[in-house]
């Protein structure tokens, strides 16, 4: 068979596998997914594309089987243990204070995997004495046959988990086995989460109080995301919480969930009442900046990204005598000239660089807000490159933030690894008055490194915005910490320019500004 024939015959496969089961290919997986698929092919004695097409469409089985080789099962217990905190602390009382301590929350577990998510919320519930139905499921039949089994390796329970799942398990020969007590609260069962095949009374899919559907979004393509997020939402009874994973898409935009900013992450709420449905927040109610604010920002300064301080982020004294902890920086790790004058000039040199990188950005021309290139041919690859959407998504930004707003969420979904595209989603969603969604992006550039200066001094800033001041306390407090491990005159990575020590000065201004509110 020729190349070109063997090519097309590829990506016929490729395209039949993402209609039936929603799994999307990125063009970077292609060399890793054709060896998967080879291997695969080679086991069935199929030697084409084509013919391995037709096996899979004939046999359910070797379809599980493909399904589980070309997609990442591996999970282990607790994971994201806030997750698992946000249940204990707000789910569980919230749903007592709805429908009383005897009515069972119903949970659903979608892309279980092999079980420990759902096995976790078991023994969550379990330990808060709460009464539960728990459903799982999962596209592989593979993975739900081992999760019912619930026999585990010691590489499940890393992390914080092994204290947690200990009570609950014995141990045998290097394998961990649940607990009854524990096995018989969940009820696993296969579903394709791409497809019509829910909320239905049938699979149990109706009026959930709690969905986490997380690290499975990931999977698919942005038009199977909306549409699996606005079933989700279906499911949901009202004032059911759903959960994603830090690195998942966002979801607000495909349907009127409510969103719930806090330390443990950034979380979907169906609204309680039909007239009450928003894209705001609800449970903390965090108050939304006047447009009169807004605007002011704007005319104080000259860039379209400055927004994503606050407008007294730092005063002409920035740095009190006694704001620095003695622990948190060296004595002689800030420079005498790293205050800034005034305020106006200290968020002007806070602002994030909006200069592409030259050798990109003569090689765009326009992207539609779905990613798809309009104009030069070569364009509709630029998505795949994220230091290319980097450098089209800063040029953009410097004369157009919104269309730069646009053009950064499907670069952003596109490249979910990529810490820098989260953060500068987060910067334009701050400029755009989307504090919220701000929150959610800086979030999961957070998470994929727990180090970022910048990404704390932004989030710890926004949250300081919208009067959550022990968040924005915690954050500016580990800027600080951060600031303390490095080179005081190092420029930091996603800023303008700026230095340690100057991103030192302004999360230690607001720290005093934030201490001073608890002084009596």
């Amino acid at each position: 068979m020729g190349g070109a024939e063997n090519e097309s015959e590829f990506r016929n496969l490729l395209d039949w596998l993402t209609k039936h089961t929603g799994l999307k290919f990125r063009n970077d997986q292609h060399r890793h997914t054709m060896t998967t698929l080879r291997r695969l092919m080679k086991a069935v004695a199929v030697e084409g594309f084509a013919e391995f097409q037709r096996s899979l469409a004939r046999n359910p089985q070797l379809l599980s089987d493909t399904i589980d080789q070309l997609t990442v099962g591996e999970t282990y217990f607790f994971r994201e243990h806030q997750h698992f905190e946000f249940i204990r602390q707000t789910v569980i009382p919230d749903f007592r204070a709805r429908s009383g301590h005897h009515e069972p929350i119903r949970t659903w577990s979608a892309g279980c995997a092999t079980g420990e998510e759902a096995y976790s919320l078991a023994i969550v519930f379990t330990q808060e004495h709460a009464a539960s139905t728990i459903l799982a499921t999962d596209l592989s039949t593979a993975a739900i046959e081992k999760a019912q089994r619930a026999v585990f390796r010691p590489w499940s329970f890393r992390g914080q988990a092994s204290d947690a799942v200990r009570p609950f398990v014995t141990e045998s020969e290097d394998q961990f086995t649940l607990s009854p007590r524990i096995t018989r609260r969940v009820q696993f069962q296969r579903l394709n989460l791409a497809s019509n095949t829910y909320p239905s009374s049938a699979n149990g899919t109706c009026n959930m109080d709690l969905i986490l559907c997380r690290n499975v979004l990931i999977y698919f393509g942005s038009e199977t995301v909306g549409e699996i997020s606005r079933r989700l939402f279906a499911c949901l009874a009202p004032g059911g919480w759903l959960i994603t994973a830090s690195g998942d898409p966002q979801l607000v935009q495909h349907a009127d969930y409510e969103v719930v900013a806090c330390d443990q992450g950034v979380f979907y709420r169906r609204p309680r009442h039909a007239e009450s449905a928003s894209k705001t927040t609800a449970g903390s109610r965090l108050p939304t900046r006047p447009a009169s604010d807004l605007e002011a920002l704007h005319r104080a300064t000259e860039s379209p990204l400055a927004n994503s301080l606050p407008a007294n982020s730092l005063p002409a004294n920035s740095l009190p005598a006694n704001s620095l902890p003695a622990n948190s920086l060296p004595a002689n790790s800030l420079p005498a000239n790293t205050a800034p004058a005034n305020s106006l000039q200290a968020e002007s040199a806070l602002r994030p660089s909006v200069q592409p990188v030259a050798n990109h950005a003569g090689s765009v021309t326009t992207w539609d807000t779905d990613g798809a290139s309009r104009g030069a041919g070569s364009s509709r690859d630029l998505l795949d490159d994220s230091d290319a959407c980097l450098a089209e998504i800063k040029r953009v930004a410097a004369t157009d933030p919104i269309r730069a707003l646009e053009i950064c969420r499907p670069a952003a979904e596109r490249h979910p690894l990529v810490e820098e595209l989260h953060y500068l989603h987060g910067v334009l969603l701050a400029d755009a008055d989307q504090p919220l969604m701000a929150l959610e992006s800086i979030r999961k550039a957070i998470f994929l490194n727990r180090s970022s200066v910048m990404s704390h001094f932004l989030f710890a800033s926004i949250q300081n915005r919208q009067g959550q001041y022990g968040s924005a306390h915690k954050h500016f407090r580990r800027v600080c910490e951060l600031c303390a491990l490095g080179n005081p005159n190092e420029v930091l990575p996603m800023s303008n320019g700026e230095t340690v020590a100057e991103i030192a000065v302004a999360a230690q201004s607001q720290l005093a500004r934030l201490e001073s509110r608890r002084d009596p």
